[in-house]
């Protein structure tokens, strides 16, 4: 008989085969890598606004109103530094059009109205209350009378048709004071859909200045 006697082995620990065992260490869990998101029109319009300028393209409903209203009512108030409202694209109906127009009016420091590529519509009487109204060399400007639809009763219509005729109205007044031509003039212009070039609209007293223009011989 031996004394003492020897030592057992070590008896690994018990565990199931859904277990893992305690002497392996954990495996790695996997890493996903996920890409950063692409800067979108947010992102520009941040970089825009920290530089005083607001942009407005397409079609202004409501939602984009009220959106540029804010816009520049903060901008007004934020600094007394020039605020610029670029227009590329623009359309607007009156009611959109007298929204923005009332903000443009009411705002205290200078105001410079930029635009480029086509501004349509009523969206043409954001550049009346500008101190500074420019355009690129190949905009355009289409002077014509929104569409507008109504249904309803006919004292509905009625009264629609009426708010819509004074509002429209209103904005070819101040096209005309800042261009310096008869209201009727305007208003006939724009039932007739006339069109002009940055050259014609600067003639027609849209705006101060083309910008932009070179020469073919560099002059």
């Amino acid at each position: 008989m031996i004394w003492p006697p020897p030592t057992p082995p070590p008896v690994p620990p018990f565990h199931t085969p859904w277990q893992p065992d305690p002497r392996q260490p954990p495996a790695p869990m996997p890493v996903t890598s996920v890409p950063a998101p692409a800067p979108g029109p947010d992102w520009l319009a941040e970089r825009l606004f920290d530089k005083r300028i607001v942009s407005l393209t397409g079609r202004l409903d409501s939602e984009a109103t009220n959106r540029a209203a804010a816009s520049l009512a903060l901008l007004d108030a934020s600094g007394d530094g020039e605020v610029q409202l670029w227009l590329h694209g623009v359309d607007a109906d009156v009611d959109a059009a007298a929204t923005l127009l009332d903000t443009l009016d009411l705002m205290g420091v200078p105001l410079h109205v930029h635009c480029r590529g086509d501004v349509r519509g009523m969206a043409v009487a954001f550049l009346a209350p500008a101190d500074r109204r420019t355009a690129a060399s190949h905009a355009t400007f289409h002077l014509r009378e929104p569409q507008t639809s109504c249904t309803g009763p006919a004292s509905d219509v009625a009264i629609a048709a009426e708010h819509h005729e004074q509002q429209l109205r209103r904005l070819q007044q101040r096209i005309a004071d800042s261009c310096g031509r008869p209201v009727d003039a305007v208003s006939g212009d724009m039932r007739d859909h006339r069109i002009l070039t940055a050259d014609e609209a600067r003639d027609y007293g849209l705006i101060d200045a083309v910008t932009g223009a070179r020469s073919v011989d560099g002059e």
